[in-house]
């Protein structure tokens, strides 16, 4: 694969690492893995709240979670970051941090 975009989802796969591992595993060598993806916020009293509410959210929100670290799971999964911007959009921060990024397999 040349390239995978991956919107508005890696909150709700329920094993993330395999997923981001199969997708490094089919991009060929100067392939780019595009996202933009919620997360975990870099405010503390943001992110306490994100983990206090994030068993309830997630059961109401189809398996949503609201505390992931998207640019640390890419990097686990063996991803370099390219280019990455981040930031609140609008409405509650607790569910608004965003990441949008290019990232290559290392």
């Amino acid at each position: 694969m040349d390239t995978i975009v991956m919107t508005w989802v890696g909150c709700s796969i329920p094993e993330i690492g395999a997923a981001l591992g199969e997708m490094r595993r089919v991009l060929r060598p100067g392939g780019y893995l595009l996202f933009v993806e919620h997360g975990r916020a870099p405010k503390p009293r943001v992110a306490r709240w994100q983990d206090r509410l994030n068993p309830l959210w997630q059961r109401f929100c189809g398996g949503c979670r609201l505390n992931r670290k998207i640019d640390d799971l890419l990097s686990d999964a063996g991803f370099q970051i390219d280019r990455l911007s981040t930031g609140y959009i609008p409405g509650p921060k607790i569910m608004t941090f965003f990441y949008e990024a290019a990232a290559m397999p290392r």
